[in-house]
């Protein structure tokens, strides 16, 4: 993989600022952290920008960095340390995507016949949305929509509650309460 990125890589430096909202709006990208996530990822279109993984994280998950590979996704070594600065957990996988936001707008989510939309309202738990969007993939949804004031779902423990069912059904962010 060559040279092993640190905590002030620029590259780094330019994902960790997807930790936050205001980041992850700017950039139009998200973080994906651990196995599941990743696997989920990489099988989704359009797949992940770029995967930061520890020399630790790409032995315990060789297939994970050939899949990346294969699919084009640049593979970047990076630190203990700076896996841990693009962590939000408290012991990081050593295994982190950045992917594209993968947002639709109500519209398009709702276009033909859904017969099954899962509506979060106001949802300011990101464990609870990520769960709900979970159970929604589970249940065969065709959409989950966060209206109102809900949680992002590019939250870090959003994307984790979710399990990698964020990448497996449209999902709508902001639309108005009324509107829904």
């Amino acid at each position: 993989m060559g040279e092993v990125f640190t905590e002030r890589t620029p590259r780094v430096v330019a994902a960790r600022k997807l930790t936050r909202r205001a980041g992850r709006d700017a950039a139009g990208q998200f973080l994906a952290e651990g196995p599941q996530a990743v696997r989920e990822a990489l099988a989704h279109d359009p797949p992940p920008v770029e995967l930061f993984v520890t020399d630790a994280a790409a032995d315990r998950h060789a297939e994970l960095v050939e899949r990346a590979q294969a699919a084009g996704v640049p593979v970047s070594a990076v630190s203990a340390r700076a896996a841990a600065a693009l962590s939000e957990t408290a012991t990081p996988q050593g295994i982190v995507a950045v992917c594209p936001a993968l947002d639709v707008p109500l519209a398009t989510a709702l276009a033909g016949t859904p017969r099954l939309v899962a509506v979060l309202a106001d949802i300011r738990d990101p464990g609870n949305a990520g769960t709900v969007l979970r159970s929604a993939d589970a249940a065969g949804a065709d959409a989950v929509v966060l209206a109102g004031n809900s949680v992002d779902p590019y939250n870090g423990k959003t994307v984790r509650a979710s399990a990698g069912s964020l990448f497996h059904l449209p999902v709508v962010r902001g639309a108005p309460l009324p509107e829904v």
